[in-house]
């Protein structure tokens, strides 16, 4: 029996490349995503504080899995507090064109007065290498001038973000710690990396997190 590669549709004979095993558990589980979706939007910590040392300056040692998954940040600070954010969002779009948008509240659905979710992503390997990247809990505030701008392929979106929602917070750490939360899903290794990718997109699409907008190149 002829076996066809994976990778190449071609005949490999079954040859050690050829992915037919990897096929079988590789694929995607369409059934699960939206349980997986309900999972991702229930709070596993209300706070960061809760992740984080005394004092603020580092993650807790082990307090996340480290495995793959999905994962969202979530303000669940007072609305007033959020109120008071900068709504201007600044992009750079093709030909280095300068496109402006506004973080409004009918965007973040803030009458509802439920948490607001702020930022998804997504990592093969560690939930909390991953998100102690975006945390940066090292610095007080990224920037002298606290003038951060939102850099979509930073890997410290998250804090780059609570930075550029506050730019006079003179301690955007502190203030990311008590407003923000966090949840997760668990969903590991090569096996469910498209799992993870079409988890990641849903969420992006049906939360609308303001961190993770882009424009096309």
């Amino acid at each position: 029996m002829r076996t066809i590669c994976w990778f190449t549709a071609d005949a490999c004979g079954g040859e050690p490349h050829c992915s037919v095993g990897a096929r079988m558990h590789r694929g995607v589980r369409g059934g699960s995503l939206g349980r997986w979706f309900e999972q991702l939007c229930r709070i596993e910590y209300s706070s960061l504080v809760e992740i984080a040392s005394a004092g603020g300056s580092r993650l807790k040692a082990g307090i996340l899995p480290q495995v793959g998954g999905v994962y969202a940040f979530w303000w669940t600070g007072s609305h007033s507090r959020l109120r008071t954010r900068n709504k201007r969002l600044d992009l750079s779009g093709p030909a280095g064109r300068h496109i402006r948008l506004e973080i409004d509240d009918e965007w973040l659905g803030t009458e509802t007065k439920l948490p607001v979710p702020l930022y998804v992503g997504k990592t093969a390997s560690s939930l909390q290498k991953r998100i102690g990247q975006h945390l940066m809990l090292g610095k007080q505030k990224l920037g002298a001038d606290g003038a951060s701008r939102l850099r979509p392929t930073t890997t410290c979106q998250l804090r780059s973000g609570i930075d550029h929602l506050f730019p006079r917070a003179p301690n955007t750490r502190e203030l990311m710690l008590k407003n923000v939360g966090l949840s997760f899903v668990r969903l590991d290794g090569d096996g469910e990396a498209a799992n993870r990718f079409y988890l990641e997109d849903m969420a992006i699409g049906l939360m609308r997190p303001p961190f993770n907008v882009d424009v096309e190149r």
